[in-house]
């Protein structure tokens, strides 16, 4: 799993556990979150290589900062941890 995305899950865990604290505007809905992430996840898995991947990546750096101040559930957390490793697995994967 990316640090990046790993540190912002126990954190927004952390914070849905601890009711969290006034945002100044609305996170993003935590399932549209993991839809996202699962829809990039299968994008980079159907590349075929980096010209494909590259702005991919930059739309899964977009993404994590949607996780800031978002409220996720212990199986929204599993779920995307799940799209992290396959996602970073098929980028990977275009490398070698």
């Amino acid at each position: 799993m990316s640090r990046a995305l790993a540190i912002v899950l126990v954190l927004g865990l952390g914070l849905a556990a601890s009711g969290g604290c006034k945002q100044s505007k609305e996170p993003a809905e935590a399932s549209e979150v993991l839809a996202r992430s699962r829809a990039l996840a299968a994008a980079m898995c159907a590349c075929k290589d980096q010209a494909c991947a590259g702005p991919l990546r930059t739309q899964w750096n977009e993404l994590t900062k949607l996780l800031h101040g978002a409220t996720f559930t212990e199986e929204q957390v599993e779920g995307l941890t799940t799209e992290d490793v396959r996602f970073e697995r098929c980028m990977s994967a275009l490398s070698h």
